[in-house]
């Protein structure tokens, strides 16, 4: 009878589980090209890429696509309001990543926020439905609340 009752339990669990998204079980789940779908810190219609090799290596870039362009036409020559829209809408980092259980680990070798160079940074319930992958970043650069990140796998 406990057996029955043990195997109920874990179909039920797994129903769950499979209903609402399935956990990557490895970091070959993660692996390829992701484009962004969401992320409230960067707007409505963000742009963004996530590369995951198979190999545990990473990049990642997420930014708005409302920055304004620079007057100057120059990168070197912006305003201070031009820098400081391009700094609150930008971020882009690189470095190893893995995979620990239901959590992304990045292990950051490069940022263009410095304060995360040499850090790690965690993704928690991470879950991947069909080419949708999506987490939860418990830890924004910006600060403030956690923000949920939604990509699509790119073809």
């Amino acid at each position: 009878m406990m057996k029955a009752t043990r195997l109920v339990a874990l179909t039920v669990l797994l129903a769950s589980i499979g209903g609402s998204g399935a956990f990557a079980q490895s970091t070959k789940d993660l692996a390829g090209a992701w484009t962004l779908v969401s992320a409230d810190a960067y707007g409505s219609n963000p742009k963004g890429v996530l590369i995951l090799d198979g190999n545990g290596h990473f990049s990642s870039q997420l930014m708005r696509s409302d920055l304004p362009k620079y007057a100057s036409n120059s990168r070197t020559q912006g305003t201070s309001e031009e820098y400081k829209a391009t700094v609150q809408g930008y971020i882009g980092y690189f470095g190893t990543y893995s995979l620990n259980g239901t959590d992304l680990v990045f292990h950051i070798e490069g940022s263009s926020f410095p304060n995360w160079n040499g850090t790690e940074q965690k993704r928690t319930n991470v879950t991947i439905s069909g080419d949708e992958l999506k987490y939860s970043n418990p830890t924004p650069s910006a600060g403030g609340a956690p923000i949920v990140v939604v990509w699509k796998r790119a073809h």
